[in-house]
């Protein structure tokens, strides 16, 4: 399993300075997360290409900006907005494809309360059935990722896409579980061996994000997991500039996680 991070560690750097960044720490596997409309622009995007592979890096997912809006631009009862939607989110996928990314990391609808949880749930599968296919005939991969402020922070709402979109495959946050009140097992439980990527981080009792080894999640059990059902893909640091002072500390919690679990950069 590869170890790699994403360029949302050193939010609000630029992103080609996080690259130089990652390059320097050591990590040959990243993900994009894109800040702006004007970093999916060709030169932009060529800049970024020439960046990865000067330093050998396989850019394996990208991350949306728009994934606050997704439930307003793809999911709402608006039908032109949805459409116009559709076409700004094949234009992330041709980046993503570009870059030779093989994954888009979706947050999906925002949670507005348990009252609306399941609100036009037929609606939604539509919505993804036609993201899982616009991604296929690009030649990516749709994750759906766990998040605390939306839809997808309940494994009972994962659990009805997991059985109505059999195509739709997942990213896991470990510490977006725990910011929802759930443990990470419960959304592995459902995602399964549709599980295509992760962004590991830690977290205690007081801080809901850290960095690997700064916290109290148990790395050892989470690999356990993972063997189960057979998961070697890779796992990407997803943590906050605000948890680390100096990248030194970055390559600290890579340490980390070689030692415990079955990871390389």
């Amino acid at each position: 399993m590869r170890l790699g991070i994403s360029t949302a560690c050193f939010y609000p750097e630029p992103i080609e300075v996080a690259v130089e960044r990652i390059a320097v720490l050591g990590f040959h596997t990243m993900e994009i997360f894109f800040n702006t409309e004007s970093e999916y622009d060709a030169p932009f995007l060529r800049q970024l290409k020439r960046a990865a592979e000067r330093h050998a890096i396989d850019i394996v997912s990208i991350h949306p900006y728009t994934s606050l809006m997704e439930g307003m631009l793809l999911f709402s009862a608006y039908p032109r907005r949805t459409e116009d939607g559709f076409a700004q989110y094949r234009r992330y996928m041709e980046a993503a494809k570009y870059l030779g990314a093989r994954y888009l990391t979706f947050h999906g609808e925002r949670f507005m309360g348990e009252e609306s949880l399941f609100d036009h749930m037929e609606r939604a599968y539509t919505v993804y059935h036609r993201l899982c296919a616009m991604a296929d005939e690009i030649g990516i991969t749709l994750t759906q990722e766990n998040v605390a402020w939306c839809k997808s922070r309940e494994p009972r709402y994962l659990h009805l896409l997991e059985e109505h979109v059999p195509e739709l495959h997942y990213t896991l946050d470990l510490k977006q579980a725990s910011r929802a009140g759930y443990h990470w097992a419960e959304y592995l439980d459902i995602m399964g061996e549709r599980l295509y990527n992760i962004h590991i981080n830690d977290y205690d009792d007081t801080h809901s994000c850290l960095l690997p080894g700064d916290g109290s999640v148990e790395y050892t059990a989470l690999q356990k997991a993972l063997d189960g059902i057979g998961y070697d893909r890779q796992m990407l640091i997803e943590v906050y500039s605000s948890n680390f002072k100096e990248d030194r500390e970055i390559a600290c919690a890579a340490e980390v996680l070689q030692q415990q679990m079955h990871c390389r950069l």
